[in-house]
């Protein structure tokens, strides 16, 4: 590609940074099927503000989203996949509401704040013993979908509501790649109908992305090699690290 064509100043300090982030966080995706967008959605709005950072954070999982989601959709529960994913499409357009509205340094740090909270979580072990099905599931995808427009983060409550499942980490793994398959459809019509996808960020975007494909890459090679427990905890560790960095700097 012609050198004129690449946007001034896209090569810098950010961007170099910014591929380091998303390494990392495209290793926790490729070995778990989730994850990345709470290493991402902190650091890059640390770096590049909310409203860059958040859209980015949603658009650099086309590649993992097309390496992962064909397995993942033979192997998950559709019927879950969909009550999930359907809700969280139809609200994302109040999360984006909410990005463009609220000052970036207080999005930011409410961003860190929620995963943040996940990671506590998830650290105590505490798991939803809550009704399960058809109703339960749509309220997930609700919040799941305003919080994934406001903050790129569609995780939490899903993450919260499928390892309560008691089903096998293959099928919780599968069941959220299909659910982020979803949400990555829905955001990127949501961000692009808001105004909030422009050239800066397409560009971004694809300067980041080949650093994220490698790290799924690595990612996949290492699930079925390394300890589920011991990377859990350097994951948690990594999320923990991120997002109070985002919320202190």
């Amino acid at each position: 590609m012609p050198e004129a064509l690449i946007p001034a100043g896209l090569f810098g300090p950010d961007l170099y940074l910014a591929a380091a982030v998303v390494f990392v966080g495209g290793l926790i995706r490729g070995f778990s099927g989730f994850g990345s967008a709470l290493i991402h959605a902190p650091m890059l709005s640390w770096i590049w503000g909310p409203q860059i950072g958040v859209p980015v954070t949603a658009l650099v999982e086309v590649g993992p989203v097309l390496l992962l989601a064909p397995t993942a959709f033979r192997e998950s529960q559709r019927r879950t996949v969909w009550a999930l994913g359907l809700p969280a499409m139809i609200l994302m357009p109040l999360g984006a509401l909410i990005l463009i509205s609220v000052p970036p340094d207080d999005m930011r740090r409410a961003i860190a704040v929620i995963i943040l909270l996940l990671v506590v979580i998830l650290w105590t072990g505490w798991r939803y013993r809550g009704p399960r099905g058809i109703g339960p599931e749509i309220g997930v995808g609700m919040v799941g979908g305003t919080l994934a427009g406001a903050s790129g983060v569609a995780g939490p409550p899903a993450i919260l509501y499928m390892m309560a499942s008691g089903d096998a980490s293959a099928r919780v793994r599968a069941n959220l790649i299909g659910y982020f398959t979803l949400v990555l459809i829905g955001l990127t019509t949501t961000f692009t109908l808001a105004g909030l996808i422009d050239e800066a960020i397409v560009w971004k975007t694809a300067a980041t992305t080949l650093p994220f494909l490698a790290g799924t890459w690595i990612g996949m090679r290492l699930f079925p090699l390394a300890s589920e427990h011991v990377f859990r905890n350097i994951a948690l560790a990594i999320f923990a690290a991120s997002s109070t960095w985002a919320l202190l700097a």
